[in-house]
């Protein structure tokens, strides 16, 4: 089984440190290519690192090319490029390799490719500074949702995504170099005490969408109903929403991605699913075939988990405030080149 030792009190990122762990075994000959790694929920359990965390990493080193996730067999290790080195330089190396080769795939030439680089280099200059957001949550599914829709609300928004969990286990305070943190009211006294001098936390209020709460209603009383999710905290929230809008004849089971075989003894137990939106992200490969053959015996429900709308006006309102406040400099120093 693959180990992974990391540094709480780092400045590193957690998920980078076990990007640049196995690029660094990689590189080393210890993890050969087609070398199998363990699933996300196997490496947690051995390392104690959460699943969120450790799927950040997995899906990091398969965009680079390090890692390749094969349906219904598991995620191996790739053939490693000639000239691959470590850590986050490595990282920006194979992003940029990749760029090249598409481009030469497109028969542009390598004048032509500096030009067209240049051209959006000086575009994304144009638009002016990013607004930092840190989002914090206690559960990869609700941290999804959170991100998604803050990630709608402005352009210029630069979105980071962090694990409740991972905060609080490290020795150190959470400076996340951000314009705004944050997170729930529910996690804003845990969060408070582990911030760095400087933060004031943006509340978040979470609810389940109209529309999921119209599907939980309309399940008939006598179904027996599967919950099926990456985390315990999701898999509550769900079932709390369950007691609000069901009315049930038979207790809900629940089952957990990546968790030995208890998705498929789950799904011979209930006839009706209720499954976090993009649920694929959390799955493995053969979990992932299971939900997609029993679509229509099971007719799942997506649990649609939204920030409440008067939170986001507010947040939007805020990310708009620190932009406009940042953009004055830009526009100031404009004004004289012209002038």
């Amino acid at each position: 089984m693959l180990q992974i030792n990391v540094d709480n009190s780092s400045n590193i990122p957690i998920y980078l440190q076990i990007v640049n762990h196995i690029t660094r075994a990689i590189n080393e000959g210890s993890l050969p290519p087609g070398y199998k790694l363990p699933t996300v929920r196997q490496l947690a359990v051995v390392s104690g690192i959460s699943q969120g965390t450790i799927k950040h990493a997995y899906d990091t080193l398969e965009q680079t090319g390090f890692i390749k996730k094969t349906r219904g067999s598991g995620t191996f290790i790739n053939a490693p490029k000639k000239t691959r080195g470590q850590g986050s330089k490595a990282l920006a190396m194979d992003v940029i390799d990749s760029f090249l080769d598409r481009m030469q795939e497109l028969s542009f030439s390598l004048k032509d490719t500096r030009i067209y680089l240049d051209l959006k280099l000086r575009e994304r200059e144009q638009q002016g500074p990013s607004i930092s957001v840190a989002a914090v949550d206690c559960c990869p599914e609700a941290l999804s949702a959170m991100s998604e829709q803050i990630r709608g609300l402005a352009a210029h928004t630069d979105l980071r995504q962090y694990l409740l969990e991972d905060i609080i286990k490290s020795p150190g305070p959470f400076d996340p170099a951000a314009d705004l943190v944050v997170t729930t009211p529910t996690h804003f006294k845990a969060l408070s005490g582990k911030m760095a001098p400087g933060y004031e936390l943006t509340r978040l209020v979470m609810t389940v969408a109209v529309s999921t709460a119209v599907d939980l209603a309309a399940i008939p009383a006598d179904s027996r109903i599967g919950i099926a999710c990456a985390s315990q905290r999701f898999a509550q929230i769900i079932l709390n929403a369950c007691d609000k809008f069901c009315k049930l004849n038979h207790p809900m089971l629940t089952a957990f991605f990546n968790e030995d075989n208890s998705l498929a003894e789950m799904i011979k137990k209930c006839d009706r699913l209720i499954l976090p939106p993009n649920y694929s992200f959390y799955t493995s490969p053969e979990e992932d075939l299971i939900l997609k053959a029993c679509q229509e015996s099971h007719r799942p429900v997506n649990y649609i988990y939204n920030v409440e709308k008067g939170s986001l006006l507010y947040l939007e309102e805020q990310i708009n405030r620190i932009y406009q406040a940042s953009e004055e400099p830009r526009r100031r120093a404009l004004n004289l080149t012209r002038g």
